[in-house]
């Protein structure tokens, strides 16, 4: 309905400026010829009358026809006996009229011009014509209008459907993906099938998938290592807490039968509380270098007095079990910016490693370097190796490479452990590679500096 009353608002507008502005040509015409050729006039009237299919007249004042046809006068007479039409032409206005007039058969759709000369209004210029043919154009325009709505509105619908059956599906994709994750199948995708903004939401899904997988899978792998390391710390306190009960209770009970056998029992409580206090001393060194972000105390450190001092200090450790240590570095200083006591703490780690699990007559070596813009220390065994599938782990605290091999040695199963939260706090990395059989090498990489 409103649209149907806009269509005949703008018919009707149109059809009227188009009958004013013929009108004013008409007045303009009268006032070229009306003072010498006034047959032009009615002849130009006669040509428009039928260009317009309408009928004009020029009236005088009172409404008296001065030009136009004699055949249909009537309405162009009656038009100015309509109230208030009279009084707003010759006050200057324009007249637009569509509707019944009073003495005429048919509905009628009427323009009257103010008729002009010398700036004073001497009648009006009337264009007439019967209402049915405009109404008849609106009924067009609006079976039209009708028509393209309905082929509209079947093609919205189709298109809708298409377009929600389109959208819809992979939500709907979605919906019973995500039910099958909560139901525990952790990293399950679905297809994208476009590049709009569903398209990128199931993207995001499937990122998201993915990502929940990894953190549970992290997740589980962590309370996995909890508890082995809960498993592993009572062990590493069971056993010489065990050794120091054992050989406290045969002293007490004087179950000793000798000086010497005393002084055995004595000696082995000792080590067995160094190794218990060395063990509290490495959880406690882990556990602050877990709570910190970075060292205190930093500075320029010149690896090549760092590393040789390192290895000199445990010659005599590798000497003592028939290894021999060897030692490879640039003439020219290389400098980082680190905490030397932790630097030289990671070192130590790795060589008392290397020179542990190394057999007699064997050679460790060790290497300071560049390599593409990074400095590195790489430290190489040639004892039994580490197999492949174990390589990722030896960084865990209390991992055992070899399951059945007990902790009666010194170590305490946190070195590697301590080794890689060092360097990762320098910036740098720690990298292990090993062939069974052929031995290991450790490499640590750190940010190299100019400074000398």
């Amino acid at each position: 309905m409103i649209q149907a009353q806009q269509i005949t608002s703008l018919v009707y507008n149109q059809q009227a400026r188009f009958f004013i502005y013929e009108a004013e040509e008409v007045v303009t015409i009268f006032n070229m010829y009306e003072n010498t050729e006034r047959s032009v006039i009615n002849e130009r009237l006669d040509i428009l009358t039928k260009f317009l299919s309408a009928n004009i007249a020029i009236t005088d004042r009172a409404g008296n026809i001065l030009y136009g046809q004699t055949a249909n006068v009537q309405s162009q007479s009656k038009i100015l006996l309509e109230p208030g039409f009279k009084e707003r032409v010759l006050s200057g206005n324009n007249v637009v009229f569509s509707g019944k007039i009073a003495g005429v058969n048919e509905e009628m759709f009427l323009v009257a011009v103010p008729l002009k000369r010398d700036n004073q209004i001497i009648g009006s210029v009337v264009i007439s014509g019967p209402l049915a043919g405009l109404k008849q154009h609106v009924h067009s325009i609006l079976g039209i209008a009708l028509i393209g709505a309905l082929i509209g509105i079947v093609l919205a619908t189709v298109l809708s459907m298409l377009v929600s059956r389109k959208l819809i599906r992979p939500l709907v994709k979605m919906e019973e993906t995500a039910r099958h994750i909560a139901e525990g199948e952790f990293g399950r995708q679905i297809e994208v099938a476009s590049e709009d903004e569903v398209g990128r939401l199931a993207r995001s899904f499937n990122s998201m998938s993915t990502q929940l997988k990894e953190k549970i899978e992290a997740i589980e792998r962590l309370d996995s290592l909890r508890q082995e390391l809960l498993s592993d710390v009572s062990h590493e306190l069971r056993t010489p807490l065990t050794v120091i009960q054992g050989f406290s209770e045969a002293v007490l009970d004087e179950l000793v039968k000798s000086k010497e056998q005393e002084q055995l029992y004595l000696r082995n409580i000792i080590d067995e509380s160094e190794r218990l206090r060395r063990l509290v001393d490495d959880l406690l060194d882990l556990k602050g270098l877990e709570a910190a972000q970075t060292f205190d105390e930093m500075e320029y450190v010149v690896l090549n007095k760092l590393v040789q001092i390192t290895v000199e200090r445990l010659r005599h450790m590798a000497n003592s079990k028939e290894i021999k240590l060897a030692l490879a570095m640039p003439e020219q200083n290389i400098t980082v910016w680190g905490n030397i006591d932790r630097l030289k703490q990671v070192l130590t780690n790795l060589l008392d490693n290397a020179i542990k699990h190394s057999e007699a007559g064997s050679t460790v070596r060790v290497e300071l370097g560049m390599k593409n813009n990074c400095t590195f220390i790489s430290v190489k065994n040639s004892g039994h190796g580490i197999p492949r599938e174990e390589l990722e782990n030896i960084w865990e605290r209390f991992y055992k490479v070899d399951k059945s091999r007990s902790r009666r040695g010194t170590g305490t199963g946190l070195g590697l452990s301590i080794v890689k939260k060092i360097v990762e706090m320098h910036g740098g990395k720690v990298s292990a590679e090993s062939e069974p059989g052929h031995g290991a090498v450790f490499t640590v990489y750190l940010p190299s500096t100019e400074q000398a």
